[in-house]
């Protein structure tokens, strides 16, 4: 036997079969990178020394994971919502846009273009598999404020459009999301099902990076609307606060949690520390800290930010106050907003958020802001940069998360 590794057709030889070849190149593959020997092909950046399978050989629409800890930049993203670039301020001559932007959460600075959504859209919500690099939308309101079912696709590492994943099994608008990270599964919660007035319990998942439609995961512990969504990544925790209950009211402080790779019912974990609707939300992955920012009180914005422990059931504390100043120049609003949206950088401990609302001395005003702050610890917010657009409603996601 000369201990030569080859082919292994012949078994009594005892040698073992090739493996397959890996492709060289000097920068990563990209999804119309179209590789030869579709799914399973391995890709070695020569550049920084990063490894990647293809695990979605489609044609020009391939996906890739990469199998390093570091093998994908990191980045977050802003998409969609309710536009006033026109500086017109009035909700009357707002549209809704389709444009993803993108900043390196690490780098302080302006995001950029990143690539367009299938179809305009509000109050929809995104969450990612994390470091495996697809980031999901799912459901939202269209422009006749019709909630819709559809879940949309991207690479988090290569600028391009969405593409279509398939249907929630609820159609369903302001609402939350989460995902357990590299886990793979991503879900939706609660929503307004009809117009804007009538909220569901129900709550869908998908294998974020097997497209396809939901299924039914459980319920919350009561219908809600205006909600918002975050959890602890590979921890397996996902979180629901705030929003209002069919027919615009009460305004509700309720958190609710469940374990994202079981289906069950959510189950109670304890209050807000005030009554909101919309936060913008945050968590620093699996250390375990999850924070919401602003939203809608009883009739006002706020600019309060909450924090909890995921792991441990409880009230939620005061964090600090989101800073900023209004874009219609009114300094007195001083952070105050609702309808913006929130992400991290995961175990990098930057919480983001951007965009928003506020309505002062009845003159509508739309945000264009980033503001971040260091989610294991508590303070006010900092200047991180600002999106293309002022927008209200948008969502976000990041490619950080375990």
């Amino acid at each position: 036997m000369s201990g030569k590794i080859q082919n292994n057709t012949d078994r009594q030889s005892g040698v073992i079969g090739a493996a397959p070849s890996a492709t060289a190149a000097a920068a990563n593959p990209t999804r119309t990178t179209n590789p030869s020997g579709g799914v399973g092909t391995e890709w070695h950046n020569t550049t920084s020394g990063d490894i990647f399978i293809c695990i979605d050989a489609t044609s020009n629409a391939n996906q890739w994971v990469g199998m390093r800890d570091v093998a994908i930049q990191s980045r977050c993203f802003w998409a969609g919502g309710n536009s006033d670039n026109a500086d017109e301020h009035t909700a009357a001559n707002a549209l809704r846009i389709n444009e993803i932007s993108v900043i390196n959460p690490s780098t302080l600075g302006n995001a950029v273009d990143f690539g367009d959504l299938l179809e305009t859209n509000q109050y929809y919500r995104g969450t990612s598999n994390g470091k495996s690099d697809r980031g999901i939308f799912g459901g939202g309101f269209t422009p006749s404020a019709s909630p819709t079912n559809v879940i949309q696709y991207f690479t988090c590492s290569t600028n391009g459009n969405c593409i279509d994943f398939g249907n929630l099994v609820v159609a369903r608008g302001s609402h939350g999301a989460s995902s357990n990270g590299t886990s793979d599964r991503g879900m939706w919660h609660a929503g307004g099902v009809s117009g804007l007035d009538v909220a569901t319990d129900s709550m869908d998942y998908v294998t974020i990076s097997s497209p396809g439609n939901a299924t039914d995961f459980g319920n919350l512990t009561n219908t809600r609307e205006y909600s918002s969504g975050t959890d602890n990544g590979t921890d397996d925790r996902g979180i629901n606060a705030g929003g209002i209950d069919t027919g615009g009211s009460p305004h509700l402080n309720e958190i609710d949690y469940w374990t994202i790779s079981t289906t069950a019912n959510a189950q109670d974990f304890g209050n807000l520390t005030e009554t909101k609707t919309s936060p913008a939300t945050a968590s620093n992955d699996t250390n375990n800290r999850g924070i919401f920012m602003c939203g809608y009180g009883s009739g006002s914005q706020t600019n309060a930010i909450d924090y909890i422990t995921i792991s441990s059931t409880g009230n939620a504390s005061d964090f600090g106050d989101m800073t900023g100043h209004d874009p219609g120049g009114y300094p007195t609003a001083n952070g105050i907003r609702g309808h913006s949206s929130g992400t991290s950088n995961g175990t990098g401990e930057r919480g983001l958020m951007a965009g928003g609302y506020t309505n002062i001395s009845s003159v509508q005003s739309w945000y264009q802001q980033i503001e971040y702050v260091t989610i294991s610890s508590t303070g006010n917010s900092t200047d991180f940069g600002n999106l293309p657009k002022r927008v209200y409603g948008p969502a976000a996601c990041n490619n950080t998360f375990g």
